[in-house]
């Protein structure tokens, strides 16, 4: 699995909105400086994520971009199937070893490799940004969309019922 530059930025993006947005919309300069990305390749972005209405933009003096659902609503792989046109989340199998295989072995390789794509896709569909608000240094973003759900996280992993899934607090 590979993903773009695109697809990071879309996400580093995003994040930074559910963070500094305070519930009111943001400037994408403010975002472009805050994460050093370039603005021209977030407007691109920012175009992709408004069309299928993940944000909306404000024009106007205080303008800027909103997130249109709740942080909770949001995957992982919704956004990077819509800004990374290259992003599969498809564990692809060796070449060389798929040609030099017996059949048997590439009947098994074929199944192995669709199941860990199908684990993979899985994943990437169940983290959410809210999910990575809470598991970052500040727990949850500020004018919270989905406040319940994020406390609800909390508690899970003060208790050990849930465990975190990167080192980001």
């Amino acid at each position: 699995m590979k993903i773009s530059a695109r697809g990071r930025y879309s996400m580093q993006a995003l994040f930074d909105l559910a963070h500094n947005s305070h519930g009111q919309p943001v400037p994408l300069h403010l975002i472009a400086k805050r994460q050093d990305l370039s603005l021209p390749f977030l407007e691109q972005i920012f175009n992709k994520l408004k069309r299928a209405g993940i944000v909306a933009s404000v024009r106007g003096p205080k303008g800027g971009y909103i997130i249109t659902r709740p942080c909770n609503q949001v995957t992982v792989g919704d956004v990077l199937r819509l800004t990374d046109g290259n992003f599969y989340a498809v564990a692809r199998e060796d070449p060389q070893g798929a040609r030099s295989a017996l059949k048997a072995d590439a009947t098994m390789n074929s199944l192995l490799w669709k199941q860990l794509s199908d684990h993979i896709t899985n994943f990437m569909d169940t983290i959410t940004l809210a999910d990575l608000c809470v598991e970052s240094d500040s727990h949850s973003c500020p004018h919270c969309t989905c406040p319940d759900y994020t406390e609800d996280l909390k508690e899970q992993f003060d208790s050990g019922q849930r465990t975190r899934r990167s080192t980001l607090h």
